[in-house]
C-alpha cells in the first residue's frame, strides 16, 4: 500500500482531479498483470523429454486457467505413441513470461515449477479503506481477448483477371479496385489478416506470368500457377493467395429496350505452402436497367456514385459474399507459419499476437524439402515433401512473431520449415 502526505502545501486543481480519477478506478476495480507460480507433472512413460514437456503444457495450463483460461487440444495417438499434439491457451489477456523455476523427477513423475506473467482479476477496492494515490503499474494492462478467439490466417490479394476488357471500358481499373476493397472488408471483418497483393496477376491455367522476383533473375521462369502462389506467399510473407476473374460484366438488351448487366466473378484460393487450389467460388448476378458509367479517368470507380447505382448495389452485396465465403474457407484450413529464424531447439516464425498466437500453445512442426514433387510427366509441380518432427512450445509471443522451443534435443528446423495447429 501507498500512502501519500499533503501537509499544508496547495494542490492545484489539475492534481485533485487526477486524484479523484485514481480513486474512482480503484472503487471500480483495477487489473493488473500478475507473477503466478504454479506447478505442473507428467508421466514418464516414454522419452523423458517429452514427460518433460507435458509437464511444461500442465504448469502453464495451471498458471493460466487461474486467469480464466480455457484449453483446447488436439491429440492424435497411434500405436507408436503420440504423432501429433496441439494446444492452445486462449486467455483472457497475453501471457508475456514464463520462467522454469526449478525441475525434478521421481521414480514415475516429471514435475515442472513455474512463474508466469499473467493477467490477475480485477478486485474491489470498496469498503477496503485502502488509500490508493500516488501510485504506478510497472506492469501495464494487457487488454482482454475472446477466449473463443482463433488463430487468424493470413492472405493476399491479387487483381481480377478479366476475359473480356471491352465490357469495363467505362469501369477503369476495376481488375484492381475489387482486389483493393475484398482487402478493406476483410481488414474491418477481423477475422483474418490481409496484404494487398493487388500489383501481382497470378496465371490461369496454363497461361504464365513474370513476377517480380523472376524478373530481377532470381528463380528460373516457371508457368504453373501453383509454383507461382507458393512463390508469391513467400515473399509476401502470407499463407495463403487469392485470385479472382471477372467473367462477365457486359451488357445485354432484352425485349422491350430493358437493359440487363451482368455480374459475373471467380474467386480462387491457393495454399502458400504447397500452391493447390483449396477453394473455387463463382458468383452470377445480372442487374436489370444497368447501363454503362460515366466516370472521369481520375476518380476511383468504387465511390459514393457507384454504389448508388442499381449495379454498385449488387457489386456491394456480392463483396460482402465473397468476405463470408473466405472466412470460411480459411478457418476450414490448417493455420500454418513460416520458420524465420533457428537457434539451436529456440524457433523464431511469423505469427505473433496479430494471429492470436499465445504463450503455452503446443504447435505441430514440418521440415519441408527444398526439392518438390513432380507429377509422371515431370511438368508440373505437386508440392514439397514435409516431414512431421517434433512439438513448439510457444515461449515468447511479439506482435509479428513468436518464439518456441522445441521438445526435442536432437531435432533442428531451419528457415522455410512449417509450424502448422491442425484444426
Amino acid at each position: 500500500m501507498v500512502r501519500m502526505m499533503v501537509t499544508g502545501v496547495k494542490q492545484s486543481k489539475w492534481h485533485w482531479a487526477w486524484l479523484a480519477l485514481l480513486l474512482l478506478g480503484g472503487l471500480l476495480g483495477v487489473s493488473q498483470v500478475q507473477a503466478i507460480e504454479a506447478e505442473g507433472t507428467a508421466p514418464i512413460t516414454g522419452p523423458v523429454g517429452v514427460a518433460k514437456r507435458l509437464a511444461l503444457q500442465d504448469a502453464i495450463r495451471q498458471a493460466l486457467l487461474q486467469a480464466n483460461a480455457q484449453v483446447s487440444t488436439t491429440t492424435v495417438v497411434s500405436s507408436r505413441g503420440v504423432v501429433s499434439d496441439n494446444v492452445r491457451f486462449t486467455a483472457r489477456g497475453n501471457v508475456t513470461n514464463v520462467v522454469i523455476l526449478d525441475e525434478w523427477t521421481d521414480e514415475s513423475n516429471y514435475y515442472v515449477r513455474i512463474r508466469a506473467q499473467v493477467p490477475g482479476v480485477g478486485k474491489s477496492l470498496r469498503g477496503s479503506g485502502a488509500a490508493v494515490a500516488g501510485t504506478h503499474d510497472a506492469n501495464p494492462q494487457i487488454p482482454a481477448t475472446s477466449s473463443a478467439d482463433p488463430y487468424r490466417r493470413k492472405l493476399a490479394i491479387t487483381q481480377f483477371h478479366v476475359l473480356d476488357r471491352t465490357q469495363i471500358a467505362d469501369l477503369p481499373d476495376i481488375e484492381i479496385a475489387l482486389a483493393k476493397e475484398l482487402k478493406r472488408r476483410l481488414d474491418v471483418d477481423g477475422r483474418v489478416r490481409t496484404t494487398d497483393a493487388s500489383q501481382y496477376l497470378l496465371p490461369l491455367d496454363d497461361e504464365g506470368v513474370m513476377s517480380q522476383r523472376r524478373i530481377l533473375g532470381a528463380l528460373p521462369p516457371a508457368q504453373e500457377v501453383g509454383q507461382l502462389a507458393v512463390e508469391f506467399a513467400e515473399s509476401l510473407g502470407v499463407q495463403f493467395v487469392v485470385s479472382g476473374v471477372i467473367r462477365d460484366m457486359g451488357i445485354t438488351k432484352h425485349m422491350l429496350g430493358a437493359r440487363v448487366r451482368h455480374l459475373e466473378l471467380d474467386l480462387i484460393v491457393h495454399d502458400g505452402f504447397s500452391g493447390a487450389e483449396v477453394a473455387r467460388h463463382r458468383l452470377n448476378e445480372s442487374v436489370v436497367d444497368a447501363g454503362l458509367f460515366d466516370f472521369p479517368t481520375t476518380t476511383p470507380v468504387l465511390n459514393d456514385k457507384f454504389y448508388a447505382s442499381p449495379f454498385g448495389k449488387r457489386v456491394n452485396k456480392v463483396l460482402d459474399k465473397l468476405v463470408a465465403m473466405l472466412v470460411n474457407d480459411l478457418n476450414a484450413q490448417p493455420f500454418s507459419a513460416r520458420v524465420i529464424r533457428s537457434e539451436g531447439r529456440q524457433v523464431y516464425f511469423d505469427a505473433g499476437g496479430d494471429a492470436n498466437i499465445k504463450v503455452g500453445d503446443a504447435l505441430n512442426t514440418f521440415q519441408v524439402s527444398g526439392s518438390p514433387v513432380n507429377d509422371l510427366p515431370g511438368q508440373r509441380a505437386l508440392g514439397f515433401p514435409e516431414k512431421p518432427t517434433t512439438i513448439l512450445v510457444v515461449t515468447q509471443v511479439q506482435r509479428l512473431f513468436s518464439v518456441g522451443e522445441l521438445d526435442s534435443e536432437t531435432v533442428r528446423l531451419s528457415p522455410g520449415d512449417i509450424i502448422r495447429f491442425e484444426p
